[in-house]
């Protein structure tokens, strides 16, 4: 049976890491494990477990290194921990949570401690730039879910340098735009797809975007890197997201 690992700890984050755990195993449906690596304690980590009304596993070691060998587990489809284990407003993502991005090959959602989390996911904010890659990763993650009443928004944002010239009747360029980009990027099977765009750098309007379009996840597409320089879309969601992302490998190939 397909699972979502849930990996929580002893901080007040805990309960919205696993709700949202439960949220993405009904998108996919999927049973939850809740993985608590013991650091100084495991009761409270339970007693979150046993509300959420889930299975629970507790680990020793290295919590990095814990996780991602139970994330190599085949049943395990889909991740999901915190960002970091503090309430404290927008920041980067901790060394936790980043170092199990960067190692599991698999679909990892990320929960902002500050946000919301655990809603029923129903509209799915996907930022493409257009290239086959991009899409193709966030495709084979999306076709998984079998709810079909999951609005997908695509979100397409322009240089400023890059945005189409329309000159002839543009009240009507702009939309065709819109519908041969969803035609040629976004997964097959979803007729409820929307596309809007935006101008200027995509890492400052992802996080906008999210909540003007009220999503309840948002869902991007990356290679894993994360040197100096690079993801800086994905570090930006990560720092400024009121709700969970879902980072897909490019190769994750499901």
């Amino acid at each position: 049976m397909n699972q979502v690992l849930a990996a929580i700890d002893t901080s007040p984050c805990a309960p919205a890491v696993l709700e949202t755990a439960r949220s993405v195993a009904e998108l996919f449906q999927a049973g939850v494990i809740a993985l608590h690596v013991r650091e100084d304690g495991v009761e409270a980590a339970l007693e979150v477990a046993r509300h959420a009304d889930v299975t629970f596993r507790e680990a020793q070691g290295s919590p990095i290194e814990a996780i991602a060998a139970a994330a190599a587990d085949p049943d395990v489809v889909v991740v999901v921990l915190g960002a970091r284990g503090v309430h404290s407003g927008p920041r980067p993502a901790g060394r936790t949570a980043l170092e199990v991005v960067m190692r599991v090959s698999k679909p990892v959602v990320v929960v902002p401690p500050d946000g919301t989390a655990g809603a029923p996911i129903t509209r799915v904010l996907t930022p493409l730039e257009g290239s086959g890659e991009s899409s193709q990763a966030i495709a084979d993650t999306i076709a998984l879910a079998r709810r079909r009443d999951v609005e997908i928004v695509v979100l397409h944002v322009h240089g400023r340098d890059e945005i189409p010239a329309f000159q002839d009747q543009p009240q009507h360029a702009i939309p065709a735009w819109e519908r041969e980009f969803a035609a040629r990027f976004v997964v097959d099977g979803h007729t409820r797809v929307e596309v809007i765009e935006r101008v200027g750098s995509a890492a400052d309007h992802i996080a906008p975007a999210a909540s003007d379009v009220d999503a309840d996840l948002i869902a991007l597409g990356w290679n894993q890197e994360l040197a100096p320089g690079r993801a800086e879309v994905v570090r930006a969601a990560l720092a400024r997201s009121a709700v969970p992302v879902l980072l897909v490998p490019y190769a994750s190939g499901r």
